[in-house]
């Protein structure tokens, strides 16, 4: 049992609007080749880009992939896969929302990323000290609202970046 399907499977995908002027209820079978995916080709057609954010304008099925891109975070995944959605998670909580989500009602859908990421901080920074240091930080960058704690970690990882390159 995986923590990541099963927080897929616990939105209404269907009932949500797609970066593809479609439902988000093709995104359930894309998340799972990708948590599935051993090698890249595994992953062919079944990308994220596109479906929550476009040019990192923001659809209404991002917020709700947020938690599900984190407890597959937390999950042994191929780095190719994990890069993927560490990517697709610093779109979102860098993006805005897509004029016509604004126009829909739902202007703020990036806070709501931002929101959602702080709910995995932890797992965050364990990423930035043992995995994609950069992305990671950039992440933490928008989420965290301790700037302190961001600034002290940031500075401990160039550190650490540092002694291991000489």
């Amino acid at each position: 049992m995986r923590a990541s399907l099963l927080e897929l499977e616990r939105h209404d995908w269907e009932a949500l609007r797609c970066g593809c002027r479609e439902s988000g209820a093709h995104l359930p079978e894309t998340f799972s080749r990708l948590l599935e995916a051993r090698t890249i080709e595994e992953t062919v057609g079944y990308r994220l880009d596109g479906h929550l954010e476009e040019q990192s304008m923001l659809f209404e099925v991002a917020p709700h992939a947020v938690p599900v891109i984190l407890a597959a975070l937390n999950e042994d995944l191929p780095a190719f896969v994990r890069s993927h959605f560490l990517t697709v998670l610093w779109r979102l909580v860098t993006g805005e929302s897509h004029r016509s989500e604004a126009e829909a009602g739902s202007p703020d859908l990036e806070e709501d990323c931002c929101a959602g990421a702080r709910e995995g901080i932890w797992l965050l920074y364990h990423e930035a000290a043992s995995g994609d240091v950069e992305t990671a930080l950039d992440i933490l960058e928008f989420v965290d609202p301790d700037e302190a704690r961001f600034e002290a970690f940031r500075s401990a990882l160039q550190d650490r970046l540092k002694r291991k390159r000489s």
